[in-house]
């Protein structure tokens, strides 16, 4: 118990008030008393600090012991009051008690005030801690029905036989659901697949708990939501009281996993090289097509600078691109070479893009390279074919125009007016050559055969 105790003492004898000071000295206190014996005296004491105790005396001639009372409990609410008085009688007695106060003692029995005073501190402290207990749970409580209710994740409870006994705001905003529409109802009405949550429920019953239990729900408006459940039950002494469910939504995470899965499998079926590095060159991702195209696994590339796939093996000839990708830039399909694993050298198109965070900054480099090897080649064998016939067509002679041949002889005349032999004049303008034979006709006619 304390030692220093404030003490409000009413009354007009001084002499009382010095004798209680006394006898409070002589039982082990160190008081600090004040003496009043006015309405606007008392509450200036009570405004000005928190008492111990008051000690009032039942009448006075300034103040009835009921008015300060009522004043009291007004303003300081719960402080022990304890009447004295030497001509209170029983109905009086009986009276203030039932008033409010704590206590009386007879002016004539002053030896029961001090141990009255004493109980009446220690019934005050037990009162003071049986509150602050009772607002602790209060609070408590109030804040264990906040969390329920507002609880980022969805919550239910649910009986043994599978009807829901309490929902949160997360789960009802979840699904759409008012509480009368949910609440109450068998949990196996929401669920969108047959004897999940039967399951469910035949899992807990043997005492089970669940952790990232997948299901899915049907909400009010007829959509699916997929989630993910953890639940485990309250028993008390073996009996299955109610199952504590939470559940999460995880529709979006599944579409955007699923999302990634097919944009992943897209990279990596590509036939084209696909290569992810970070802003050093590092590579982080080397799919399929750059597998089968540089003839490197992912265990000689991952981890490994991407200029080892350049023949010149130099950092230097991606260091300007890299530069503009840091920037944010695209850099659109230029030409360049790379090595394969086994020597060979392939023509490659290459489109080099910035890989950003959610925060919109450059974390990576993206290169697509297609193998333009055989393409190239077949440009050039096209190009080269091209040339040769241009220089070929420039080289033809033609003949055109008209000929003046003569009849008889069958020359022919030039530009100049001369006469020349056919021969002579198509040797002169084309490329074609003669050689000398006769024909049937000419060589019956040269050499006749006798016999015909």
């Amino acid at each position: 118990m304390p030692k220093d105790l404030q003490v409000l003492v009413i009354e007009d004898s001084e002499d009382d008030t010095k004798m209680l000071v006394k006898e409070l000295q002589n039982a082990g206190f160190t008081p600090t008393c004040r003496q009043v014996e006015t309405v606007p005296a008392l509450k200036s004491a009570l405004a000005q600090r928190n008492w111990d105790v008051v000690v009032c005396d039942h009448s006075m001639p300034g103040m009835r012991s009921q008015d300060a009372l009522h004043l009291l409990r007004r303003e300081q609410g719960d402080v022990p009051f304890i009447v004295v008085s030497g001509t209170m009688g029983e109905d009086n007695a009986v009276n203030i008690v039932k008033a409010g106060a704590n206590d009386y003692v007879m002016k004539s029995n002053r030896t029961r005030l001090v141990p009255a005073i004493e109980r009446e501190l220690r019934e005050a402290e037990e009162r003071r801690a049986r509150r602050e207990a009772e607002a602790a749970l209060k609070r408590n409580q109030q804040e264990l029905e906040d969390f329920f209710d507002r609880s980022p994740l969805g919550l239910h409870w649910e009986g043994p036989d599978g009807v829901i006994l309490r929902a949160n705001e997360t789960e009802l905003a979840m699904l759409g659901y008012s509480r009368d529409e949910y609440i109450g109802h068998r949990m196996a009405e929401f669920h969108a697949d047959d004897g999940c949550a039967e399951e469910i429920l035949a899992r807990l019953r043997i005492g089970e708990s669940l952790s990232n239990f997948e299901a899915r729900l049907r909400c009010k408006n007829g959509a699916i939501k997929e989630v993910v459940l953890d639940a485990n039950v309250l028993l008390e002494e073996g009996r299955f009281v109610h199952a504590r469910c939470f559940t999460r939504d995880v529709t979006g995470r599944n579409r955007a996993r699923r999302e990634l899965d097919y944009l992943a499998a897209i990279v990596e079926d590509s036939d084209d090289a696909i290569i992810g590095t970070d802003l050093d060159g590092t590579v982080l991702s080397w799919n399929a097509g750059a597998r089968r195209m540089y003839g490197f696994d992912d265990a000689q590339m991952k981890g490994r600078p991407i200029y080892l796939i350049s023949p010149s093996k130099k950092p230097d000839e991606f260091a300007d691109i890299y530069e503009q990708v840091k920037r944010g830039e695209w850099i659109c399909r230029y030409e360049s070479k790379r090595l394969c694993q086994d020597g060979r050298i392939l023509d490659v198109a290459v489109t080099m893009s910035p890989i950003k965070n959610s925060d919109g900054l450059v974390v990576g480099v993206s290169a697509i390279e297609r193998d333009i090897t055989n393409h190239k080649r077949e440009t050039n064998e096209r190009l080269k074919l091209i040339e040769e016939l241009t220089e070929a067509l420039r080289n033809i002679k033609t003949l055109r125009g008209l000929l003046p041949i003569c009849a008889s002889c069958k020359k022919i005349r030039d530009d100049g007016g001369y006469w020349q032999r056919v021969e002579s004049y198509i040797s002169q303008h084309t490329n074609a050559e003669f050689t000398h034979g006769l024909c049937p006709d000419c060589l019956d006619k040269l050499y006749p055969d006798p016999k015909k």
